[in-house]
């Protein structure tokens, strides 16, 4: 019996331009999703144009033809709701919207503001509502003010409220925090006990989204004491994303979830802590599909919010493919733009080369059919266009 090639698998896609009419080569995803709630879409590496692009093109067909109605962003859920504002059609300017509430700098690229627009434009149609969520801790996870903030703005005031906020006010990050308790700073006196007395508070009347600001608030002050790993197996941002995305399910009815792969696989993560797909397996079972993503050639992009907006995410140093024991190499060898390949229908000896998977500039080890239900494969990777905080700029097709 003759081997079955990576050709043989793969369901090409015709292009990543979410504009696109013809949306024949995406019905595949009415197998792969099936009557899921949750689609988490990964991507191996940030500030990529070709993976906003999938993904917002993902979204849509998810969105018109299978009724799913929210789009969940690791991004900090208390800045998300001025983001959500403004998609069900509230006032602001786009760009200020995406810069103040989309952390991480993502909503500083202008594949994402075309997503937005989208979203905006079909709950202006009449539709089905479309809801935009953060999942992730608030400020960078350096600053606990913006979760303080929005807590606050939903109870009723009490003496001493200014003060908290001066005090929860650390400033606006200006990059990703290190993820080892080296890199952290430590928290100011006094802050962990106001955190919990507010958390406190806002339980106590009942209130679940003041609640939830609170706890992210909270959060932000035990990564700055203690780093990103409280304990054995357990990762602080995962863990408040997993916290994020269950109280979402209580809201929403069909969500699709953006993150880097490394956040959503279900099998463990390159540092031994739980991701948030191993987190919500167990709860949710069938409901929960993961597609992850690998690349081709192509730079790395890298964030430097310092530059002008045309070179605000670049790419640096040289090109190098994936090597041959990585998915990304497997897959590549296609020989397509882009496809994807449904890995719980593919036989394990058509992939069974690959031992890794590419992930920001580094090369994780993980068995992929244990990560995620699916692949999408993009052939090659090219920076995301910078977004200024004023009229945007076109984006090359």
């Amino acid at each position: 019996m003759a081997a079955v090639s990576i050709r043989d698998v793969v369901f090409p896609l015709h292009t990543l331009d979410p504009d696109a009419c013809d949306d024949s080569d995406l019905q595949v995803l009415r197998d792969v999703v099936g009557d899921a709630r949750v689609v988490c879409l990964g991507e191996s590496l940030h500030f990529a144009s070709e993976f906003y692009r999938l993904r917002d093109r993902v979204l849509r067909f998810l969105v018109r033809e299978l009724g799913f109605s929210a789009f969940v962003l690791e991004s900090g859920l208390p800045e998300g709701l001025l983001v959500d504002d403004w998609v069900r059609g509230g006032p602001g300017d786009l760009a200020q919207v995406a810069r103040r509430g989309i952390t991480y700098a993502f909503g500083r690229c202008e594949e994402m503001h075309v997503q937005l627009r989208w979203m905006r434009s079909w709950n202006a149609a009449g539709k089905r509502k479309l809801g935009f969520y953060g999942m992730d801790v608030p400020g960078w996870c350096a600053d606990p003010g913006p979760g303080v903030a929005a807590c606050l703005a939903r109870l009723d005031p009490m003496p001493g409220d200014r003060e908290l906020l001066a005090a929860a006010d650390l400033g606006e990050p200006t990059g990703a925090p290190s993820p080892d308790a080296g890199g952290t700073t430590g928290a100011p006196a006094g802050l962990a006990r106001k955190m919990a007395e507010l958390t406190a508070r806002a339980s106590a009347v009942g209130d679940d989204l003041a609640l939830q600001c609170a706890r992210g608030a909270e959060r932000v002050v035990e990564f700055l004491s203690h780093g990103l790993y409280p304990g054995p197996g357990r990762n602080l941002r995962n863990d408040v994303m997993a916290d994020n995305l269950r109280w979402i399910l209580d809201r929403e009815d069909r969500i699709v979830v953006g993150a880097h792969n490394v956040h959503l696989q279900r099998a463990p993560s390159f540092d031994g802590t739980a991701p948030v797909g191993s987190l919500l397996a167990p709860v949710l079972g069938d409901d929960l599909v993961v597609i992850g993503t690998t690349r081709g050639a192509g730079p790395v992009p890298d964030l430097d919010l310092c530059a002008d907006p045309a070179r605000r995410f670049f790419a640096p140093g040289s090109e190098s493919p994936p090597p041959p024991h990585s998915l990304d190499a497997v897959l590549d060898a296609a020989e397509l733009p882009h496809h994807l390949v449904d890995l719980r229908r593919t036989p394990p000896e058509t992939i069974g080369a690959a031992t890794a998977m590419s992930a920001q500039n580094a090369l994780v080890d993980l068995d992929p059919r244990q990560a995620f239900d699916a692949i999408i494969h993009v052939r090659r990777i090219t920076p995301a266009h910078g977004a200024a905080d004023s009229p945007s700029n076109p984006i090359e097709r």
